[in-house]
C-alpha cells in the first residue's frame, strides 16, 4: 500500500523527520517498508502544450509532424508514437531541456536535432521519459496523455506542477494479514503517533442530525456475511473531476483518478480503510438486500465479465436482481456514469471468512476485498460514510437525501488488565509504566484506571481482532518501544521446557503401545466415501468438514473417525503378505459443531487413539505362537489405564448395553465392550473388541482381527499428575494363592474381582488376577470354568499359614454367599 507522507503529515506532524527514518521506525515496529520513493522527478523544464495539428513526415511513413500549442506560441515536434490525436494536451520538452534516457536509465539534455530532413524544436514525451510510468502511469502506451488524466489541465504549465510530486514522498508499506487498522493513512498515522511520540490530529466526521429517510430500504438476510449494511441517498449530483489536491493524493497512492464521485469513495477508502460503493440509485428500485448467491447466479461486473456466483458469494441485489458482489466488485447494470444524477452510497461491513471466500469464488481480488479480508474498524464504518458524504456535497453539489441502515456497528467493549511487573517478566527488561500508558494511549487504547502495579485498558474497536489477551498489550509496547532496545542476556539458570500433561500421557501411552509390539503408523487426515462404504462406517455428512476442489473423491472430507484408516492399512499389509500386523495410530478426528466466524472455524477437533491386532501376538515366546485374541486386546487397554492411574473411573460395558451399538457395523455384537468414563453421568470414551465376522468375509481375511480406540481428550481429563513418592521395598514375601471354581457364565470378571477384593483384609490384599477360563467338556452349557490368583503381602510381618487360610475362606465364603450356583474345584 502506498502513502504519501504529505497525506500522513495532516494527522501526524513529522515535517522534520527524515523519510528514511520514518521507514526504519515503521519496519523495526512490524509494519514492512518495501520502497520510499521521492516522487519529485528528475526532468526538467517540461510543459504542457496542445497538439493543435497532425501532418504525415514527407521523408517517413511512420513519422508524423505534430505542431503544439505551448500557450505562447506553436512549435513543431517530430514525433513517431501512435497514440496521438488533435486537442490532447501533453509533455514537451523543449531544447535544453532534461529528460530520461529510457535504455541508459540516465537524464540527459535535449539538444537540436533534424530527423529524416525535417528540424524537431523539441520532444513529445512518455511517461517513461519523464521517470514516473513505474509509479503510476503504465496504463499509457505511448506520449503521456495528461487531460485524460487531469481533465482541467491548462496550457504552458510545468508538468511538475502538474503531475503534483514537487514536495512528497510516497512510502509503501506491507501490512501483514492481521492488521487490517493498517490498511488506511490514518492507521499509518497512528502508528508513527505512538513511535515518534507525536499527537494524532484526527477527528471522525459526526452526524449531529437525525438523516434517517423511507424513500429508500435495506435488509440484511444473511448476518453471517455482514454484520452492518448502510445506504446514504444522495441527489442532484454532478459528475465531473475531483479537485486536483484529490487526484494528486491519489495518483501518489497509486490509484488512477476517474471522476469526483469514484474519486471520492477511494478516498475515503485509504483515508479511513473503509472501502464504500456508488451506485447509481436510479437503477435500484429503491431496495437492496445482502445475501448469497445462489449456486449458477450470473453477474456482470464493471470489467463487463460475466461471473458465475456460488452460495460463497456474498451479493447485494435489489428484489429481482444482483447489483454488485459485496465487498469485492461493482455490477455493471447499476455503475454510475455521465448521466448520473443520483446516488446511493454504501458503507458496510462483510466479515472477513465470507469476504475472503466471495472474493476467491470469483476469481477477483481488489482493493476493497484486501481490507475487508483483514477486517475493518466496524465502528469506522458510518464515520467514514459521513466524510465521503461530506466531500460529495462539497466537490460534487450533492444534496443528501438521508441515510437508512441495518445490522449492528457496535463491538461489545473489551477490557485488559496489564501488569507492570509481568512485561519485565516477559521481555526481560525494564520499562517504566509512565512508557508503556503513553505507547498505549497513543495506538487508541483507552486507560480505564490502575495503580503502580497494574491498569486496566479499553482496546480500541479497530484493534478488536488481534488484541485480546495481556501478552497482546505486551507485544504492543514492544514493538512500539523498539525490539533493538531489548538487550540481550543468557537466562539466570537452565531451564528445562515445560511438558503439558497431554504431552506426558500420549507420550507414556507410545512407550506402552511400543513396548507391547505395537507399531506406530500415520495415515491421511483426508478420506472420502468409497473407503468409509468399503468398511461400513457411516459418517455425519450434515457436520462433515468438506474440502473444496478435492483431487478426487477419496480425499474428499476431513476424517471423522480412524477406524477406516487403520483398517485400509491392516488390508493392505494382509494383501502383501503381512499376516501379522499389530499397529496403532494417535491422530485427530474433525467434526464440525456451529458455523465459522471471524475467531472460530467451528470446527471440534478431537485427538484419537485406534488400533488394530490380527495374526499371532507380537511379544510371545518364540517356542510357542500365539493367535491374537479378546484378551490380548483387552490387557492392551488395561496397561494403558492402570499405568496412568485411571482404572477406578473405567468401566467396561457390554456393548449391546451402550448407544454404540446403535450405529455398529464393524464390531462384533458380543465380543466388544465399551470403555465408560465414570463420573457424574459414565460415558463412553472407547471400545474394543474383535471385528464383526461379516466385515472379515467381505475383506477376504482369513483371520479374526481386533480394532481398539480411546478418546484421548476425555481420557487425559481424567488423568492427575502425580509427584512420583518413594516407598521402601517391601522386606516380607509376597503369598499367592489360586482359587478356581464354576460359575454362571453371564458372571463378569469385574464382579468376580470386586468380591474377592472385598474378601481380604484391604491392609494386606496387592490384587487378583484370572488366569484360566474354559468351556466345554466336563462344564455344563451356560457355565464356565475360572481360575484365579490372589496376592496378599503384610509390609508389617510374614504372613503365616493361619492368616492366610482365614482369607481363603471369607473368599470362598463371600463367593459362595453372592453366586448360589457356584462350584469350586479343587
Amino acid at each position: 500500500m502506498q502513502v504519501s507522507l504529505n497525506w500522513l503529515n495532516e494527522f501526524v506532524d513529522l515535517s522534520n523527520v527524515e523519510a528514511s527514518q520514518i521507514a526504519h521506525e515503521l519496519t523495526m515496529s512490524g509494519l514492512e517498508v518495501e520502497s520510499v520513493e521521492d516522487v519529485k522527478p528528475s526532468f526538467t523544464n517540461i510543459k504542457t502544450v496542445k497538439i493543435e495539428k497532425i501532418d504525415a513526415h514527407p521523408n517517413s511513413d511512420r513519422l508524423h509532424l505534430v505542431t503544439v500549442n505551448t500557450g505562447s506560441g506553436l512549435k513543431t515536434v517530430v514525433c513517431g508514437a501512435q497514440n496521438i490525436q488533435e486537442g490532447q494536451v501533453v509533455p514537451y520538452a523543449s531544447v535544453g531541456s532534461q529528460v530520461l534516457d529510457r535504455k541508459t536509465g540516465e537524464m540527459f539534455t535535449l539538444t537540436p536535432a533534424v530527423i529524416r530532413g525535417v528540424e524537431s524544436q523539441g520532444m513529445l514525451c512518455s511517461a517513461d521519459e519523464l521517470g514516473v510510468s513505474e509509479r503510476n502511469y503504465q496504463e499509457e502506451d505511448g506520449i503521456l496523455v495528461l487531460n485524460r488524466i487531469f481533465p482541467d489541465v491548462e496550457l504552458g504549465k510545468d508538468v511538475k506542477d502538474v503531475l503534483g510530486f514537487e514536495k512528497d514522498t510516497v512510502i509503501d508499506v506491507a501490512p501483514t494479514a492481521n492488521r487490517g487498522d493498517q490498511m488506511s493513512v490514518i492507521g499509518v498515522a497512528r502508528e508513527l503517533s505512538s513511535l515518534f511520540n507525536t499527537p494524532l490530529k484526527f477527528n471522525p466526521v459526526e452526524c449531529t442530525k437525525d438523516l434517517t429517510t423511507d424513500k429508500f430500504k435495506v435488509e440484511i438476510k444473511d448476518k453471517d456475511v455482514c454484520k452492518y449494511y448502510s445506504i446514504a441517498l444522495l441527489k442532484n449530483i454532478k459528475i465531473k473531476s475531483s479537485p486536483d489536491w484529490m487526484q494528486k493524493r491519489l495518483i501518489a497512492s497509486g490509484v488512477r483518478a476517474i471522476n469526483n464521485v469514484v474519486d471520492i469513495t477511494n478516498y475515503v477508502m485509504l483515508e479511513y480503510g473503509c472501502p464504500l460503493h456508488a451506485f447509481d440509485a436510479d437503477k435500484l428500485d429503491g431496495y437492496l438486500c445482502v445475501r448469497r448467491a445462489e449456486e449458477g447466479e450470473k453477474l456482470v461486473t464493471l470489467d463487463e465479465v460475466e461471473r458465475t456466483l456460488t452460495t460463497d458469494s456474498v451479493l447485494i441485489a435489489t428484489k429481482d436482481k444482483g447489483v454488485c458482489l459485496g465487498g469485492v466488485f461493482g455490477g455493471a447494470n447499476s455503475e454510475i456514469d455521465d448521466n448520473t444524477t443520483s446516488l446511493a452510497l454504501e458503507a458496510a461491513y462483510f466479515t472477513p471468512a465470507t469476504n475472503r471466500k466471495s472474493a476467491r469464488s470469483a476469481g477477483y481480488r481488489s482493493e476493497a476485498s484486501a481490507r475487508f479480508e483483514r477486517g475493518i474498524d466496524i465502528e469506522a464504518v458510518k464515520p467514514a460514510l459521513m466524510r465521503a458524504m461530506q466531500l460529495l456535497v462539497e466537490y460534487a453539489d450533492a444534496e443528501v437525501v438521508g441515510v437508512v441502515e441495518d445490522g449492528e456497528n457496535k463491538l461489545e467493549p473489551l477490557e485488559i488488565t496489564l501488569r507492570y511487573p509481568q512485561i519485565k517478566r516477559i521481555l526481560g527488561c525494564e520499562i517504566a509504566s509512565d512508557r508503556c500508558d503513553n505507547i498505549l494511549e497513543n495506538l487508541g487504547f483507552k486507560k480505564l484506571g490502575g495503580n503502580a502495579a497494574a491498569a486496566k485498558f479499553l482496546v480500541p474497536s479497530f484493534r478488536a481482532y488481534d488484541v485480546t489477551r495481556e501478552i497482546d498489550l505486551i507485544e504492543e509496547i514492544a514493538r512500539i518501544n523498539g525490539y533493538d532496545k531489548i538487550s540481550p542476556t543468557l537466562p539466570a539458570k537452565a531451564q528445562t521446557p515445560t511438558i503439558t500433561l497431554e504431552e506426558k500421557v500420549i507420550k507414556r501411552i507410545h512407550e506402552l503401545l511400543l513396548s507391547a509390539g505395537l507399531n506406530e503408523i500415520q495415515t491421511s487426515s483426508l478420506i472420502g466415501k468409497p473407503m468409509l462404504d468399503k468398511f461400513k462406517i457411516g459418517y455425519d455428512d450434515e457436520n462433515a468438514v468438506k474440502v473444496l476442489n478435492a483431487a478426487s473423491e477419496d480425499y474428499s472430507m476431513l476424517r471423522q473417525t480412524l477406524s477406516a484408516s487403520v483398517l485400509n492399512c491392516m488390508k493392505y499389509n494382509f494383501d502383501n503378505g503381512q499376516k501379522n500386523f499389530w499397529a496403532y495410530e494417535i491422530g485427530k478426528t474433525y467434526i464440525k459443531t456451529s458455523p465459522a466466524d471471524e475467531k472460530n472455524t467451528g470446527v471440534k477437533e478431537t485427538r484419537v487413539l485406534e488400533g488394530v491386532l490380527t495374526g499371532e501376538v507380537q511379544n510371545s515366546k518364540w517356542q510357542i505362537k500365539t493367535s491374537t485374541d479378546f484378551y490380548a486386546v483387552k490387557g492392551i487397554m488395561e496397561n494403558i489405564f492402570n499405568d496412568l492411574e485411571v482404572s477406578r473411573r473405567i468401566k467396561l460395558a457390554p456393548l449391546e448395553e451402550t448407544e454404540l451399538a446403535k450405529d455398529n457395523n464393524i464390531l462384533h455384537p458380543y465380543r466388544t465392550a465399551v470403555v465408560m468414563l465414570l463420573g457424574k453421568k459414565p460415558q463412553p470414551i472407547g471400545y474394543f473388541g474383535q471385528v464383526h465376522p461379516t466385515l472379515i468375509d467381505k475383506l477376504k481375511l482369513n483371520q479374526d482381527a481386533f480394532l481398539f480406540n480411546l478418546n484421548l481428550t476425555e481420557l487425559i481429563s481424567a488423568v492427575k499428575e502425580t509427584v512420583p513418592r518413594f516407598k521402601h521395598l517391601p522386606q516380607f514375601p509376597e503369598v499367592r494363592r489360586d482359587i478356581a471354581f464354576i460359575i454362571n457364565d453371564d458372571v463378569t470378571f469385574e464382579d468376580i474381582q470386586k468380591v474377592i477384593k472385598s474378601s481380604v483384609k484391604q491392609n494386606i490384599f496387592k490384587g487378583s488376577e484370572i488366569f484360566d477360563v474354559y468351556q466345554g467338556e466336563h462344564v455344563e452349557d451356560g457355565f464356565k470354568s475360572v481360575a484365579f490368583r490372589i496376592k496378599m503381602q503384610d509390609e508389617n510381618a510374614t504372613l503365616t499359614d493361619e492368616i492366610i487360610e482365614q482369607q481363603m475362606t471369607s473368599v470362598r465364603e463371600k463367593l459362595q454367599k453372592t453366586y448360589a450356583q457356584i462350584s469350586f474345584r479343587e
